[in-house]
């Protein structure tokens, strides 16, 4: 088992450099937090925004999006987690939601899947096990 979180998501969904290595952590039912599915839609708006992606490709990538976290990704709402996730980002220095992935790796003693380098550094300095893809 892994936490994914959306810089991972996003990598896969838009195909980005190495997206392959993060076909088989999806064929492994990962988990996240339920903002996982929001949060890698915002990421596409802003790909759209920055013309990296045509309007068609933005909408096909929300519906991947929305596909994977309905049935390959078990989701966890973040409320129980935001004490250790407010402590974390305080720390850290990280987003209370960017945080809140590494208190559900934490909590689950489970790697964290991640291309963010904050997210990176935070679960390292945590103990998290990390996978880089």
């Amino acid at each position: 088992m892994t936490v994914i979180d959306a810089s991972a998501l996003v990598a896969y969904v838009l195909r980005e450099e190495r997206w392959e290595s993060i076909e088989s952590v999806l064929h492994e039912s990962p988990i996240a937090v339920e903002l996982l599915p929001v949060e890698a839609a915002n990421a596409t708006l802003m790909a759209r925004r920055a013309r990296r992606l045509n309007l068609t490709e933005a909408h096909d990538a929300v519906r991947r999006i929305h596909r994977l976290c309905e049935v390959g990704v078990r989701l966890f709402s973040p409320a129980p987690l935001l004490p250790a996730a407010w402590e974390i980002a305080e720390r850290q220095a990280l987003t209370v939601y960017d945080a809140s992935y590494l208190a559900l790796a934490r909590r689950e003693r489970t790697p964290l899947v991640s291309r963010d380098s904050a997210q990176i550094r935070g679960a390292r300095e945590l103990g998290v096990r990390v996978i880089e893809t």
